[in-house]
């Protein structure tokens, strides 16, 4: 019987890089790189993670989303445990039950907290996320800050900031992870806000040893900051300005107070939007768009939504810039909420909306097109953080060995 010569398909490497470029990171890191050395080798390389962040910065599905959940492990060790979260939408327009969620273990940080005032009853804090690595801390903590890649497994731990005495992070400081564009590098900017100004310091991960001071920013109230957006090589927070009058009289302005990692300078936009009365607000991410979030009572104990989507970078200061996405009444839930009592919301989907309800740290996961409740999620002695799965460390630079 004669052989039949099998035939070897050959696919260009090209074709290979955009294939996988276009998968999870978890699946990458987990199971597609031991297919060949191929494979490996262009997962490992640098520039490819960031072609791959990219890739899923520009199609991620709203449908869709990933997160991770930071919480402290119970136990004497001081432990931190971390976790995946990913959920999806059903397909069924007439089915809108929260059924499809899954959780994963990832790693457990041992003896990560070693503040003296520890307190195992105490929540993780969640600043946000940027290229895959999500930076993240916790009142007993010394003051220093946690970045973590969930895919790559990469951990790391600022020294503590020296700025802010011996004492440890509170509610009047806030903290965010933003991107160079330019220099590849990974900043940490802390606000302490415990005086008549702010008082900046940053952190360079991989070429410095110690925090540096940043000017002041005087006449801000940062007690109320939430949430952290970085977008472009820009991190933002939603703040009370103070703005002073003559006779000593004051005002306060809902204010977006700008940090342009590159140039390590802040900026302060007052919001042109009409913040309604007795409402909590909040910036969000959502499509690489900054948005806007207000959430105020509505009648019959529901909640309204306001969602406003920023569609020109350049111009955050005029109000043809702001477009208002959609409006979400949740019924049948205010009731139980007081706007005062730590409610904000965490994400925002074309499908999803994902809102903090209070201290009591449940999550609440609204359908945008009925207000429907889809479910709640509860998390004992932690944060929800969400962020796209990524590759990329902390040691890539785009100009790496070429991948063809």
């Amino acid at each position: 019987m004669e052989n039949k010569k099998q035939d070897v398909i050959s696919v260009p490497k090209e074709v290979v890089i955009e294939i996988l470029r276009r998968v999870p990171g978890h699946d990458l890191a987990e199971k597609l790189k031991m297919v060949c050395m191929q494979w490996c080798s262009i997962i490992h390389t640098g520039s490819f993670a960031y072609l791959h962040i990219e890739q899923r910065i520009k199609s991620s599905s709203f449908s869709q989303m990933e997160a991770v959940i930071v919480a402290f492990d119970g136990n004497e060790n001081r432990s931190v445990k971390i976790s995946s979260l990913e959920w999806h939408t059903n397909d069924n327009e007439n089915d809108h039950l929260f059924e499809d969620w899954k959780t994963k273990h990832l790693c457990t940080a041992k003896d990560a907290l070693l503040g003296q005032n520890f307190n195992r009853l105490q929540n993780m804090v969640w600043a946000n996320s940027v290229n895959g690595f999500v930076c993240f801390w916790s009142y007993f903590d010394k003051p220093r800050l946690h970045i973590f890649n969930p895919v790559t497994k990469e951990y790391l731990i600022t020294p503590p900031n020296t700025y802010l005495g011996v004492r440890n992070f509170d509610l009047d400081t806030t903290v965010g992870c933003g991107f160079c564009p330019v220099s590849y590098e990974y900043k940490v900017v802390v606000l302490d806000g415990n005086s008549e100004v702010i008082k900046p310091s940053i952190f360079t991960i991989g070429t410095a040893h110690s925090w540096r001071a940043l000017r002041v920013i005087p006449h801000h109230n940062i007690i109320n900051v939430v949430t952290i957006v970085y977008l472009k090589g820009m991190l933002y927070w939603y703040v009370t300005s103070t703005i002073e009058y003559s006779f000593h009289t004051t005002s306060s302005k809902s204010t977006l107070l700008c940090f342009d990692v590159r140039k390590e300078e802040f900026d302060t936009i007052v919001v042109p939007i009409e913040i309604p009365e007795r409402s909590v607000s909040n910036v969000v991410e959502k499509g690489e768009k900054l948005c806007l979030v207000t959430i105020s009572y509505a009648p019959i104990c529901s909640l309204l939504i306001n969602v406003y989507v920023n569609i020109d970078d350049d111009d955050l200061s005029n109000l043809n810039s702001w477009k208002k996405e959609f409006t979400v009444t949740a019924p049948s839930i205010a009731y139980k909420l007081d706007l005062d009592d730590n409610v904000y919301t965490l994400i925002v989907t074309d499908e999803i909306v994902v809102i903090q309800l209070g201290d009591s740290n449940d999550r609440g996961f609204f359908h945008v097109a009925t207000g429907k409740l889809l479910g709640l999620l509860w998390t004992r002695h932690g944060t929800l953080i969400p962020y796209k799965s990524s590759l990329v460390a902390f040691c890539h630079r785009p100009l790496l060995p070429s991948l063809s």
